[in-house]
């Protein structure tokens, strides 16, 4: 199933430029939540009624509804995805981003309707419901799974998808985006020396420390191995750099136990790309021939693509 098939097609659609009291007017005849935001048929924004409820809190002291432009209040460059999409895809994109709206767009990026959140789920389930072919329940969950298992972290499939929606996005709004590919140093030896459930014991509180040193906004997935990803939408290479160096050095002072490291404890090495234009696959193999360079230069260093 693609997003074609379950999308609004466009009800309310306005121009940055309209008033806000006459889009709300707009949205009590349309009885509709939220409408779509576009100038000469490209997406620029959306607003939903939390973003006119946000608005109306803010100014209820003056006891006067405010006659502001849709610019002014919407939320700007909002996640696109195109008709064709699958389903699980998208799902997976509203999902991590906490997003209730999705806008559709054509082959061309022109707006042409609106997917929800409640939309997909429905549908999901009632895929679920009839996917008679799977033999077990947990052949079903691990279909259906974003989650590496071991790790707690966004798996490849999820890694694939985000990435490609994020390189999207990036060329749709001229945003920079980064990717920071970590891989454990000395592992084998770790294994080698505590054995394996030692080994994925020690994955799991990397995965734990990452998180807890990364910004909201980024999104980390198992890579492969023991190598991890850490996807950084809207970034710099400078401030992908500092992201990256605070993650390393959280794992460095994690102190995680590693007597076959010269350190003592165990560390990871990191190479950083960022870029706009090339495709996440260039990206992603930017990182590496960095990572590659932070291990040839000593491990437990950040190397900059």
């Amino acid at each position: 199933m693609i997003i074609g098939e379950l999308m609004t097609a466009v009800v309310a659609r306005v121009s940055p430029n309209d008033s806000l009291s006459a889009t709300i007017a707009l949205m009590r005849e349309k009885n509709c939540s939220c409408v779509l935001v576009s100038e000469d048929g490209y997406p620029k924004g959306i607003l939903t009624e939390r973003d006119v409820v946000r608005l109306f809190s803010d100014t209820i002291k003056q006891q006067v509804i405010p006659d502001v432009v849709i610019a002014e209040v919407m939320t700007v460059e909002p996640v696109c995805v195109q008709a064709s999409t699958p389903l699980h895809d998208a799902l997976i994109v509203a999902r991590s981003q906490k997003l209730r709206h999705l806008l559709v767009v054509d082959e061309h990026d022109k707006l042409v309707g609106l997917v929800t959140q409640t939309d997909m789920v429905d549908a999901y389930v009632y895929l679920i419901e009839r996917q008679v072919e799977l033999e077990t329940e947990n052949q079903q969950l691990h279909l259906l799974s974003h989650k590496d298992a071991l790790m707690g972290i966004g798996n490849r499939r999820a890694m694939e998808v985000e990435l490609a929606f994020t390189e999207a996005s990036s060329k749709r709004y001229s945003k920079t985006y980064a990717v920071a590919l970590m891989d454990v140093d000395f592992f084998k030896q770790f294994n080698d020396h505590y054995g394996h459930q030692k080994g994925d014991e020690a994955l799991q509180a990397l995965a734990t420390t990452i998180q807890s040193s990364m910004r909201d906004t980024d999104r980390l997935y198992r890579y492969g191995g023991e190598e991890i990803l850490l996807l950084m939408p809207e970034t710099n290479a400078s401030d992908a750099n500092v992201a990256a160096e605070r993650v390393r050095q959280a794992v460095q002072d994690r102190q995680l136990p590693h007597i076959t490291s010269p350190l003592g404890f165990l560390t990871i090495s990191i190479g950083v790309a960022s870029g706009q234009a090339e495709s996440w696959q260039v990206l992603v193999g930017r990182s590496d021939t960095a990572l590659y360079q932070a291990k040839q230069s000593g491990r437990n260093e950040v190397c900059d693509a």
